[in-house]
């Protein structure tokens, strides 16, 4: 839960942000996210993840909608929904931050207390004129304290979106 506080102060900071950028945030299509990178990266044992993320074009108050599945080279899966904020720095870099809840299956990798998990984390990319993005992201996932058990992990993607346009919300 910790980490959510953060997530949801950078959505405040986006409600807040002038005209301009409001309008870089407004005109955003629906994006096809795809990531590879490593899988529990703070500790001595850590594995490849590779991910798939939708994100919504639609918006409400500029929160964007979030669908994705995460799977490690150990065998774990991580399917999950959530939502995201675009808050834009300039016309090209683009933070990201998103809260994301969802089912954890282990496999052989580490043993995250619970099969629910809360993600939570940023992205900071560049995006370019045909708004298709390449960033790197970090997120924390664990359970938020709802078992005894609640390790957590920390990984790290590169990621590219490729911009769908008006094919779906």
């Amino acid at each position: 839960m910790r980490r959510l506080i953060p997530a949801l102060a950078a959505a405040a900071v986006a409600l807040c942000a002038g005209q301009a950028k409001a309008d870089l945030v407004a005109h955003e299509p629906a994006l096809l996210t795809l990531g590879v990178g490593g899988y529990n990266i703070l500790h001595q044992s850590n594995d490849a993840v590779f991910r798939g993320e939708y994100r919504f074009g639609t918006s409400f108050f500029y929160v964007r909608p979030i669908v994705g599945l995460e799977a490690n080279t150990a065998g774990g899966t991580y399917s999950y929904f959530g939502f995201g904020v675009n808050i834009p720095v300039t016309e090209h870099i683009v933070i990201f931050p998103s809260a994301a809840f969802g089912y954890w299956t282990r496999g052989s990798s580490k043993d995250l207390g619970a099969h629910e998990e809360f993600r939570t984390g940023a992205e900071v990319a560049w995006r370019f004129n045909d708004d298709s993005r390449i960033g790197v992201t970090f997120h924390h996932i664990s359970n938020a304290g709802i078992t005894q058990r609640n390790p957590g992990v920390e990984e790290a993607l590169l990621e590219y979106s490729i911009p769908l346009g008006n094919m779906f919300p």
